[in-house]
């Protein structure tokens, strides 16, 4: 069985993590498969969002540390199995179509990773997420070491890289790291109802904002940058649309062209 599962709706892809044996433990096969459907996803023009979440008990607990342990993988292919997991994290940063986030029970180490990647984090109010690297003698990756600090500022996000506390829903959301926490049932359908409001955006205004707010421009080159994007919208079918909508009080629809 896959170890990534997908559905549809509507425009929202829904990928499924799904090793809940261990817990969706990440392994070499979990992440080409999720890097490929990612890709898929957002070299679909039908697909306007995407949601990631696990299966079972838990998000995703990180590292297959029974594999780690194990001692069978060669320099080679532990260099291998970095690169995936890097290439994972930035797929999920850098593809136009947005991610949501979908956080049940643990999302630890690279888990963690791959919920940080996110570019909105929905967490059930119980749900632990915790950065253990250096704790056990190991590292981060997808860029956490840069994303976490800009997400919660560097004071805190030294406490959660370097002391490794555990921490729940509630408190992500307090700290302005998710954005919202709901009890675990309704974690999914509150998910999902994002992307939804996600999928009815303008997905070129969209894509633009987001390599934007990821690029961080200094403000001088933001005052550069900017202007040329607006440009490049209004040549669009899809700006049309949306001022032809907003005159007409109606909803637009966006073709992404």
């Amino acid at each position: 069985m896959s170890t990534v599962l997908v559905s549809r709706s509507g425009s929202t892809a829904t990928l499924v993590l799904h090793r809940p044996e261990r817990l969706n433990a990440v392994s070499e096969e979990l992440y080409r498969t999720l890097i490929d459907e990612l890709v898929a996803a957002d070299s679909d023009p039908d697909i306007r969002c995407v949601v990631l979440t696990g299966a079972g008990r838990a998000f995703c607990v990180g590292a297959d540390l029974k594999a780690h342990k194990s001692g069978t993988r060669t320099p080679t292919e532990q260099a291998d199995y970095i690169d995936l997991g890097q290439r994972a994290c930035e797929q999920i940063q850098t593809m136009d179509t947005p991610v949501v986030a979908a956080v049940n029970g643990y999302a630890l180490g690279a888990g963690a990773e791959l919920a940080v990647s996110a570019d909105f984090l929905v967490m059930a109010e119980d749900a632990q997420m915790g950065f253990p690297e250096v704790s056990i003698g190991t590292f981060v990756g997808g860029g956490v070491t840069t994303r976490l600090p800009r997400l919660v500022g560097l004071r805190r996000a030294m406490d959660l890289l370097i002391l490794g506390d555990r921490f729940t829903g509630r408190q992500a959301f307090e700290w302005g790291l998710a954005h919202s926490t709901v009890p675990g049932d309704l974690l999914l359908g509150s998910a999902c109802e994002l992307a939804e409001t996600l999928a009815a955006k303008a997905p070129l205004a969209l894509a633009r904002m987001k390599a934007a707010l990821r690029r961080n421009d200094p403000l001088d080159v933001a005052f550069t940058t900017e202007p040329r994007m607006l440009l490049e919208l209004m040549a669009t079918s899809d700006w049309a649309e949306g001022v032809a909508a907003f005159a007409e009080r109606r909803t637009p629809i966006f073709e992404g062209k």
